[in-house]
């Protein structure tokens, strides 16, 4: 049997479409890629990959090897998980990505759990907007707490909360308008405040096409632009609950209610150690969530 690395390499140029994305990837240089692969070429004496075009397309005899070889290592993956579960090894390193709209304070207690049950761990807390599932697809993180819209068939969910996303106004926008007289003409004569994703590859959602744009990097800045009256845009309930009290923001019903689904989501096929299993059973209980 050919070196499990080797058809590691074969399964990352499938991911990612190429020979020197691959090497980027796995931190290799590209002619040990290359290398990777004429080893289980001549090794099997079958031609995996057709180089005579642009990008290297599989065989069909490749896409066949293929299946065989990402059972293979998501077998070896399990049987090394299986390992350090005998050993009782905690994970060295936890990646968590947390929708820029879920505030981190609402998990300080679990963060605090994990801190006293599993000090040795490095926590990495992503912070990210509308590109948590495509993060865990890709592997960027080993969980996400984001909004969930749609289910993905690779994941697993677990539903935490639902967040309301009003559309609002800032009082000195609207002027003598009643919020309910706005149109959607009206809307787009002001800029629509938008968080830009943090995922180049995932498109920005929810925008007004005949309105202009300004982007903002963080949700904070959202607010605080909307609120000096520059613009309009949704902003989680919780954030702006005093400036809805006091009349400084309006809410608009203009482009509909939008209630958020935000869930804990993992890759279906992806071992928990003992720091994993301890955020996703997290939230068995019955959490309460405020600001």
């Amino acid at each position: 049997m050919t070196n499990l690395d080797h058809l590691n390499v074969i399964s990352t140029i499938c991911e990612v479409g190429s020979f020197q994305l691959a090497s980027e990837k796995l931190n290799k240089a590209r002619s040990a890629v290359s290398y990777s692969v004429k080893q289980v070429e001549e090794f099997y004496q079958l031609q995996i990959f057709d180089r005579s075009k642009y990008r290297p397309e599989l065989t069909p005899e490749g896409k066949t090897l293929l299946v065989q070889i990402r059972r293979l290592l998501e077998q070896a993956k399990a049987f090394e998980d299986s390992v350090k579960d005998l050993k009782g090894e905690n994970e060295p390193e936890i990646r968590l990505a947390v929708s820029s709209i879920f505030p981190v304070t609402w998990i300080t207690d679990l963060l605090r759990s994990l801190r006293t049950k599993f000090p040795q761990t490095t926590i990495h807390l992503d912070v990210e907007v509308a590109s948590g599932e495509r993060m865990l697809l890709s592997e960027a993180v080993d969980m996400a707490i984001s909004a969930a819209p749609t289910r993905n068939a690779s994941l697993d969910y677990k539903q935490i909360t639902n967040m309301d996303v009003p559309l609002v106004i800032s009082d000195s926008l609207l002027g003598d308008s009643a919020p309910h007289s706005l149109t959607r003409a009206s809307l787009a004569e002001h800029p629509q405040i938008v968080v830009k994703s943090s995922d180049a590859q995932s498109p920005d959602s929810g925008l007004l096409a005949d309105a202009p744009k300004w982007f903002v990097t963080d949700l904070q800045a959202k607010k605080d632009l909307i609120t000096s009256g520059l613009g309009w845009g949704r902003l989680p309930r919780h954030m702006i609950a005093k400036e809805l009290s006091k009349g400084i923001l309006k809410t608009l019903p203009t482009l509909g209610e939008i209630s958020l689904s935000i869930c804990l989501a993992r890759r279906g096929n992806h071992h928990l150690g003992p720091v994993a299993s301890h955020i996703w059973n997290y939230f068995d209980g019955e959490q309460s969530f405020s600001a």
